[in-house]
């Protein structure tokens, strides 16, 4: 049986190069800036010298845990490892910060495994008949789809939507810096060549969340932590594990929303994050407490994280065509193999595909449980003063900044970007819903101009379009006809009995 034949190519030797990939990709998105595609990157000249099957369980344990070690940094610290990791940080500090960072990081790491789990079995079962479910989604449907994770995550953020409003707008209009991709016309350059390419991503995550926590921290004093005696580790590990189960509509959700994002070629990893933590806010009957330290918004974030993998894998194996930019890594390193992906793949190469599903299997339970086992010790870091913490974690964001491009511009960015969002937080502002309008802004832009150029302003009356937009306009709206309702519904106090309860009250 295929699947057995599958298994059978994980022989003792690839074995230990699939652990191998696995531990280098933990250990490098640790560190803030060095992302999962700096791994691949680093890894693929040594793994292109092994043997084929070898040099892909290897690259591949690299690829689908890349996002795993992010919960760690982000989580305990508000420091991401890298944009995929981002959406960790939104209710994952707020629980570091109250003394339970273990927990949060239990449960993000096992809803991370769950979700991988959960992209192999999809990968596994419909490989034969995802093709036309996917094509039905082309740039008028993503664009639409993008609108909608944007404008939500406004409304359920937390905090002011109109402010929400007004970060998502910031950074949407910090996204357009650079060339403009149809044209390559410059927009808001001021003739600099730095700017040509935009704005960078790791500089500025790095400093929105790095730099700003570390101002905050040294403007509050004390440390990451207010718990003076957290619960021990051992019980926050079981309680963050047994919560992943506890909301298992969160955890499935963010999976099937990972999975869908993974199968779109071009929205990109960080993308998957995003539209987990919007979809399982949308429908919790806790929203209000998304932002401010919800198990459930953990949960949301991470389980999306390593399900995208197993939907990115799709048409990466069955059309050649990459789901995500680790996925090209991953299809040119299969050429360099002399395996072509598409449907010889399927035909001739079954048996990796298997071996494939197997490696999704058992580098997501390997990560989980390598991940909760450092958790412990490096929570404790949470535990020391600013004095203390600040300066490496400085010295980190520098050092992951300037690696990410090797331009001092970045550095500058860094900084920057750091004043900024403290600024932002400090006048109630959405430093997560402005980087999702950073990150979302591109692919947007780039499916709507595509949905014009093919379809011109009809694109607009697509049915799942059209369908998507008027969610759009139900979620703007929505609450100012709750409000109407609800004030319909209250009961008026008589003038004469008002009047009544006033001479009493003045008695």
């Amino acid at each position: 049986m295929a699947p057995l034949e599958g298994l059978a190519l994980l022989s003792p030797t690839v074995f230990v190069y699939m652990l191998l990939g696995v531990l280098f990709s933990t250990v490098v998105v640790i560190t803030p800036g060095l992302g999962g595609l700096f791994a691949i990157a680093v890894i693929l000249p040594f793994a292109l010298t092994l043997d084929p099957v070898a040099g892909i369980a290897m690259i591949l344990g690299v690829n689908v845990v890349s996002g795993t070690g992010n919960t760690i940094t982000a989580i305990l610290f508000g420091i991401p490892g890298s944009a995929s990791g981002v959406a960790s940080t939104f209710d994952g500090f707020p629980m570091s910060r109250r003394g339970e960072g273990v927990r949060a990081v239990s449960a993000g790491l096992v809803a991370s495994a769950v979700g991988g789990l959960i992209g192999a079995a999809v990968l596994a079962l419909s490989l034969p008949v995802l093709r036309p479910i996917v094509l039905a989604f082309r740039p008028p449907e993503f664009f639409a789809l993008i609108l909608v994770a944007m404008v939500f995550m406004a409304f359920v953020g937390g905090g002011d939507p109109l402010k929400g409003l007004i970060s998502g707008g910031l950074g949407l209009m910090l996204a357009f810096v650079g060339l403009e991709n149809s044209t390559a016309q410059q927009r808001y350059t001021f003739g600099e060549l730095y700017l040509w390419d935009g704005l960078p991503l790791v500089p500025i995550v790095l400093g929105l969340y790095a730099i700003t926590e570390m101002l905050a921290l040294i403007e509050r004093g004390g440390a990451i932590s207010g718990a003076k005696h957290p619960v021990g580790w051992a019980h926050q590990m079981l309680r963050g594990t047994k919560d992943v189960f506890r909301h298992w509509q969160a955890t499935l959700q963010s999976s099937i929303a990972g999975l869908w994002v993974g199968m779109a070629p071009g929205l990109g990893d960080s993308a998957a994050q995003f539209v987990g933590y919007a979809q399982v806010a949308k429908t919790s009957k806790n929203r209000e407490n998304f932002g401010k330290g919800a198990i459930e918004g953990v949960i949301a974030a991470d389980a999306a994280t390593n399900s995208k993998e197993g939907g990115a894998l799709i048409p990466t194996l069955a059309f050649g065509i990459p789901g995500s930019s680790s996925m090209a890594i991953v299809i040119a390193a299969f050429l360099a193999f002399g395996i072509q992906p598409g449907p010889e793949m399927l035909t001739q190469n079954i048996d990796i595909v298997w071996m494939i599903i197997w490696i999704l299997v058992f580098a997501n339970l390997i990560t989980m449980v390598v991940c909760l086992a450092v958790t412990p010790g490096i929570a404790k870091l949470t535990q020391l003063r600013a004095s203390l913490l600040v300066p490496p974690i400085l010295v980190l964001s520098v050092f992951g900044a300037y690696s990410s491009s090797s331009r001092l511009g970045d550095i500058l960015t860094l900084f920057g970007f750091g004043l900024f969002g403290w600024q932002l937080k400090r006048f109630g502002y959405s430093r997560a819903i402005f980087l999702i309008g950073f990150v979302l802004g591109p692919i947007l832009e780039s499916n709507y101009l595509l949905s014009m150029r093919i379809f011109g302003p009809a694109f607009l009356r697509r049915p799942i379009t059209l369908g998507l937009l008027l969610l759009l306009v139900l979620i703007v709206v929505g609450p100012a006809i709750k409000r109407l309702i609800v004030g319909l519904r209250r009961p008026t106090v008589p003038e004469s009995a008002s009047g009544d309860a006033d001479s009493r009250t003045d008695a």
